[in-house]
Formats: C-alpha cells, structure tokens, sequence
C-alpha cells in the first residue's frame, strides 16, 4: 500500500499542481490531503476547487476550521480570512466545514497497524507535534516538547503511525510505539526550503515507512497571482517570494 500524502496549501495554487503533478508521476493507491487548503494565498478557491474535483479524502485543518466560521482566529488573520471566504462561495465553505477531523488506514485489519492521519494531533487542530528532541535543539537551541509532554497530545490513540501537517517542517519522530510522521507543507515553509513538500507512505509488513519529497515549483507564478488579486499583505508575500523563493505571512 503506497500512499501519498499532503498538506497545507494555504491557497498557493502553483505549489499544489506542482505536488500533484509529482504525485501522478510517481504513483500512489491513494492520495490524501491533511487541512489547511485555502488560507493566506491568492488563489484560494483555485486550490479549493482542484482538491474537490480530485475527490481526495482529506481532513480539516485549522484554517479551514476558521473559514467555516467555527474556532477562535488570532485577531491578526481576520482580514486575510475575511477576504478568502469573500473568494468562495457558500457551498465551498460549507465543504470545508464537512471535512472530517481525522481518517483511518487499516493495511491489514488490525488497528494496531493503522495510519491516523489528522492536521495537527488527535485530540484538537491547534497544539503542536514537535521533531524530535534533538532536532528541536539543534533547530531552536532547546525542547520546546520533550517526550514526556507528548502524552496528552497522544492519550488514547491506537495505531501504528500518525501523519500530520500543522508544522511545515518534515520529520519523523518516535515515541511509545507510535511513529509520527510530519509531512510537511506544501506552502509557507517552516524550514527555510522553498519547495513544496509532501511524503509517501508505504506499509512494509509490519511497519510504516516514509519518504518525505520537496518539488519546485513556479514562484513566478505564484507571484503574478498574488499581483493580480491582491489579498492582504500581498506586497510583502511578493517581495518574500522573489528574495527567497517563499513567503510566510506570520513571519512578514
């Protein structure tokens, strides 16, 4: 069973063809998208309406939570959430208000040997699932989660491995049995790396294994749209895009 897997695409439209056209061009027996699709992006009902046509399982992100109307966005995103949902229409925003909270792999018929895959961890769409301790200090100078913090992050969880987005930084992590798999981003890079980022999962008899895979994209592009439709702060987003081949609207 080789799946792949993606995640937040926060609108850039020119990094989600990017991925799926990568996608095709490898193969997969299933493909899954794991929240936070239209967000802080210009094309947001483009990538909306892709993922929708391709009739991907996916899951609700964060931001997609936000853009049903339900959850508690930080004040500083009220401008950027009101302009996407302004691009979409009232059945877009309902879709993504349907999406469900986490799905389920079952490789042999026991749930021990499940992928759970969700956004962000199994219990809500916000808290963090850190890399590793180490990475966390060689990447930020401390733990900011050490591996007894992960406990009522992971409380009641039965499966082989978890897939999430959320932190837009790739990594695997083990704890108590359990493999967490990060796959990434495919926008708004939290590693520095422009590309766009998703992960193949393959089930190998009696483990999950995972390739993470970084694929570029047309920034150009990406560019041009965010000239063309002007959501906010999409000067800084082109200028970022054109110094360092990526944006992140929390950090500009």
């Amino acid at each position: 069973m080789r799946i792949a897997i993606f995640s937040d695409v926060h609108g850039n439209l020119s990094a989600l063809e990017a991925v799926l056209a990568e996608i095709d061009r490898q193969g997969a027996d299933l493909v899954l998208f794991a929240g936070d699709l239209c967000l802080f992006g210009p094309r947001p009902a483009e990538c909306l309406q892709l993922v929708r046509e391709r009739r991907m399982p996916s899951v609700i992100g964060n931001t997609d939570d936000w853009l049903a109307g339900r959850g508690e966005p930080p004040e500083r995103h009220r401008e950027h959430i009101a302009w996407t949902n302004e691009q979409l229409i009232t059945d877009e925003q309902a879709w993504l208000g349907r999406l469900p909270f986490g799905l389920r792999i079952s490789p042999t018929g026991n749930v021990a040997d499940d992928l759970l895959i969700i956004h962000a961890n199994p219990h809500n769409l916000i808290d963090i699932l850190f890399p590793s301790e180490a990475e966390q200090v060689a990447r930020w100078g401390q733990a900011r989660q050490s591996d007894a913090d992960l406990g009522p992050l992971l409380a009641g969880v039965d499966a082989a491995a978890i897939a999430y987005g959320h932190l837009h930084i790739p990594g695997v992590r083990e704890w108590a049995g359990l493999t967490l798999i990060n796959v990434s981003s495919v926008s708004m890079p939290g590693d520095e790396d422009g590309r766009a980022k998703f992960a193949i999962l393959e089930w190998r008899g009696d483990r999950w294994g995972v390739v993470h895979q970084r694929v570029k994209y047309d920034t150009d592009a990406e560019s041009a749209a965010f000239r063309a439709s002007q959501p906010p702060g999409w000067e800084q987003a082109v200028a970022a895009l054109d110094a360092h081949g990526y944006y992140y609207p929390q950090r500009i």
